[in-house]
């Protein structure tokens, strides 16, 4: 009988402890209000002799807790498809004023550890859209910052359940034209997701995170303003 009970509770011990799907809701990262999840940095290769806003750069973006990249979010290889839209215009005579562009982002994917707050195990997923909306804030002439929204969305593999919103605000720190990327930002990848293949391009943070899961997998793709978007989570 000892034996009996012993081999029971090896099997016991042994057997595998089944995941579940991503918990349905809305997540915010630690910067808001009942954050829960880290927010991150990126990195935008650039294709092409020129710099932002060029067909074929990539976006490659990881969580960051302060001292290590990915640990529990990773959204990598959308690229530009198309070229960028204006959407406004308010520089003066002496060149001062903002510049807004909404960019069109193809393919892509997207990776939560189960070290975050939506489940227990590891989800990917592909994207279906990756819209960037960025604003050039000009002083007689020059770019003096960007700052950027991005709407995002793209179904989980193996459940009927899709990851939403990825919304978040993103602020260039540097670029290659003014020194080496650190290593403590995500690497430049290029539109097959390779990564060493470009090396010019910009980096910066991604704050001010809210993530969806939710079964309804039909969203929009209508540029929106973030203040738009957080009115519609209550914030």
């Amino acid at each position: 009988m000892r034996l009996l009970l012993t081999v029971l509770v090896i099997v016991l011990l042994a057997a595998p402890v089944l995941a579940g799907p991503p918990v349905q809701g809305i997540y915010y990262s630690f910067d808001m209000p009942s954050g829960s999840f880290y927010s991150g940095r990126f990195s935008d290769s650039w294709a092409g002799p020129g710099t932002h806003g060029q067909i074929g750069n990539t976006v490659n973006a990881e969580s960051w807790n302060g001292t290590a990249l990915g640990t529990e979010w990773k959204l990598w290889c959308p690229s530009i498809s198309l070229p960028p839209m204006l959407v406004s215009d308010t520089r003066d005579g002496n060149g001062t004023g903002e510049v807004t562009w909404r960019t069109t982002y193809q393919g892509g994917h997207f990776w939560l550890g189960a070290s975050g707050p939506w489940g227990d195990q590891d989800y990917t997923g592909d994207l279906d859209f990756f819209i960037v909306t960025a604003t050039y804030m000009y002083v007689f002439g020059d770019v003096l910052g960007i700052r950027s929204n991005v709407t995002t969305a793209g179904p989980i593999d193996g459940y009927n359940l899709c990851f939403v919103f990825g919304i978040n605000n993103c602020a260039f720190f540097g670029d290659t034209d003014m020194g080496p990327k650190p290593t403590t930002f995500p690497a430049f990848m290029d539109a097959l997701c390779n990564t060493g293949m470009l090396t010019r391009g910009g980096w910066g943070s991604v704050t001010e995170l809210a993530f969806q899961i939710t079964g309804d997998c039909q969203v929009g793709t209508e540029p929106s303003s973030w203040g738009k978007i957080k009115s519609l989570y209550g914030e």
